[in-house]
C-alpha cells in the first residue's frame, strides 16, 4: 500500500495485539458516530522540528480524536506531554536550520494553488512495519 497523506488522530494507539473484535468494534461505533470531516489546508505552520499544513476547520477532526482517546482509554502513554491536541499535516519531519526555507517555499506554493479541500472519509488504525507503517485496518466514517 502506498503511502498518503494523513493527519494523525491518536498516537501511540492500542497495540497491534490487542486489536481484537471488541477493539475493532469499539473504533466503529466512533466512526458511525462522526460524518466525514470536510476542510481545507490553508495554511502552513510549523513546530520545532516539523513543518505541517493547518485543516481548517478543524472542529470536526479535534472531535474524532478527542472521541477516540474517550473509547479507547487503556491505551499506551509514551511519556511525550502535549497541553493540546493539534490537528495537522506534516510535510516535512526532523527539520533543522532549513525551516524557513521550506515554510516559505510551501506559503508560495499554497498562494499559488489557493486551498486545498479535502475530505476524510476513513480512520486506519496503523501499524508500524519493518520498514514503514501500513494500515492494519481501515473503517469508514459516518451511519452505514
Amino acid at each position: 500500500m502506498a503511502t498518503c497523506a494523513h493527519i494523525t488522530l491518536v498516537y501511540p494507539f492500542v497495540d497491534s495485539e490487542a486489536i481484537d473484535e471488541v477493539a475493532i468494534e469499539r473504533l466503529h461505533e466512533v466512526a458511525r458516530a462522526h460524518a466525514p470531516p470536510s476542510f481545507r489546508l490553508d495554511s502552513v505552520q510549523a513546530f520545532p522540528s516539523t513543518v505541517w499544513l493547518k485543516p481548517s476547520p478543524g472542529d470536526a477532526i479535534v472531535a474524532l480524536a478527542a472521541a477516540l482517546e474517550t473509547a479507547f482509554p487503556e491505551r499506551p502513554r509514551d511519556g511525550r506531554a502535549f497541553p493540546d491536541y493539534v490537528p495537522h499535516l506534516s510535510v516535512a519531519r526532523n527539520v533543522r536550520g532549513d525551516r524557513a526555507v521550506i515554510v516559505t517555499t510551501l506559503e508560495d506554493r499554497l498562494h499559488a494553488s489557493g486551498p486545498i479541500p479535502c475530505t476524510c472519509h476513513h480512520v486506519h488504525v496503523m501499524e508500524r512495519a519493518a520498514r514503514a507503517w501500513r494500515s492494519l485496518l481501515s473503517v469508514p466514517l459516518g451511519p452505514s
